[in-house]
């Protein structure tokens, strides 16, 4: 498929001076389940001042054309990290680094096995192989029951569901406006795929994968993590071949929503020692 047909699909944005020119590498930002690249604004709105920049939506998410959406192809995670190489390979990338929220740091983990020299460095933020508890060796930080009842709520009343969810995962209590904000993204999102893409990456399990990465990874954590509890971090800090990892100043699931400057600098900082 033609460049421009991939980029029209999925929504791509280019933001920073000097794209294709600069001798810094790209930064590809990958976006959470139940949002869009929107959710990148204030992180993004910094990061161009410095380095070019590539935006978009996976498919089933934001813009994407919702006519590319294939409902039996999208159960897993492997069909999000195919699109994700397809898209890079397709914009002449050579070897971005892709910074990835939530699921999109194990979509970008696949998606660096299927094509090894893809990326230079992955930076995941709050990301996580496995969701579910699989006791007594893993703590994923979820029962299988509570996803099931989360996904029933989402598919019974979507609005229910978002008004619920995201002052919890958010974990910026003293600032209610960002979960009303975050609320209004869920909303945004249309409720069959997200539901789709939520069953895909909850019930998700990478782990017997992530020994076979390769590329240089650091992970950005919060303490206070409701969807990703600090066992998971450790858990990827001793699993992944190539790996760091840095807790941020910033609480909630959502830190480059609630503290984007942190979150940019601790990008900024990335980037630089390892490049």
């Amino acid at each position: 498929m033609a460049s421009s047909d991939l980029a029209k699909q999925h929504y791509v944005h280019h933001l920073g001076k000097g794209f294709e020119q600069s001798a810094r590498p790209t930064l590809i930002l990958g976006h959470g389940f139940g949002c869009d690249q929107q959710i990148w604004a204030p992180v993004a709105q910094i990061l161009a001042e410095q380095y070019s920049l590539v935006l978009f939506d996976h498919m089933g998410c934001g813009r994407a054309d919702i006519s590319a959406y294939d409902a039996e192809r999208y159960t897993d995670l492997s069909a999000y990290a195919d699109d994700l190489v397809n898209l890079v390979q397709s914009l002449g990338l050579e070897q971005p680094i892709f910074v990835g929220h939530s699921v999109s740091g194990a979509i970008g983990w696949l998606a660096s096995l299927k094509a090894p020299q893809l990326f230079s460095q992955i930076i995941a933020i709050g990301p996580s192989p496995r969701y579910l508890n699989d006791l007594p060796d893993y703590v994923g930080g979820f029962e299988e029951h509570d996803v099931l009842e989360m996904l029933d709520l989402m598919e019974r009343n979507h609005f229910e569901w978002a008004g619920y969810l995201a002052p919890i995962v958010m974990g910026a209590g003293d600032r209610p406006a960002l979960a009303d904000e975050l609320r209004q993204t869920f909303l945004n999102a249309d409720p069959t795929t997200s539901r789709r893409f939520a069953y895909a990456t909850f019930m998700s399990d990478i782990r017997q994968d992530l020994p076979k990465v390769t590329v240089p990874t650091l992970i950005l954590y919060c303490d206070e993590d409701v969807i990703v509890p600090t066992d998971v971090i450790a858990y990827l800090q001793r699993t992944l071949v190539n790996c760091a990892v840095k807790k941020l100043n910033a609480s909630g699931h959502y830190p480059h929503m609630s503290d984007p400057s942190v979150v940019a600098q601790a990008i900024l900082e990335g980037v630089l020692i390892a490049h």
